[in-house]
């Protein structure tokens, strides 16, 4: 009776530890994905509130650089070793290697990054540096789904921009 006991803790012991980390934080999975619209933030609206305390003559520009790094409804990314990759829609595809030199990426004529790449535990961390911004865009799995967690910071700005984009995995 006291076998059965100790086994029965034990094993209640283990599915406890199991059930716990099935919510783990997985690694970043390589593959294509589209934006959950419902599980997102409202990315374009939270620049737009930050965006209305410049004066009118600095808000269209600074305005189209926050909200072209944004305009995207579906990426790919490929994560070999250290080796990362991701494209934007049919923009230009960054390649770089995660903690290693930034390296420079035209998203589109005028704006131009230089971009590096970090692994934060499970998740993997680009950095855009611009003339007038950076931004740090968190990239974790959580499911078939890939969170990615962005916030912009500037002088133009009185405080950062975060939001929360979720998206669906293709394949």
């Amino acid at each position: 009776m006291h076998r059965w006991t100790l086994s029965a803790a034990i094993g209640a012991a283990v599915m406890i530890s199991s059930a716990g980390s099935a919510h783990a934080a997985q690694p970043v999975v390589s593959g294509s994905y589209n934006r959950d619209e419902e599980g997102s933030d409202a990315a374009f609206q939270a620049i737009e509130s930050a965006l209305a305390g410049l004066p009118s003559a600095q808000r269209p520009l600074a305005r189209m650089s926050m909200r072209k790094s944004i305009a995207t409804s579906r990426f790919r990314i490929s994560l070999a070793g250290s080796r990362f990759s991701i494209k934007y829609d049919a923009k230009t595809p960054i390649v770089l290697w995660i903690g290693g030199e930034p390296v420079r990426w035209k998203l589109v004529e005028g704006l131009v990054f230089h971009v590096s790449a970090k692994a934060n535990g499970d998740a993997v961390s680009l950095t855009f540096r611009g003339d007038d911004s950076e931004r740090t865009t968190v990239y974790r799995s959580v499911g078939e789904q890939l969170v990615e967690e962005t916030t912009i910071i500037s002088p133009l700005l009185s405080t950062p921009i975060s939001y929360k984009l979720v998206y669906n995995r293709e394949n």
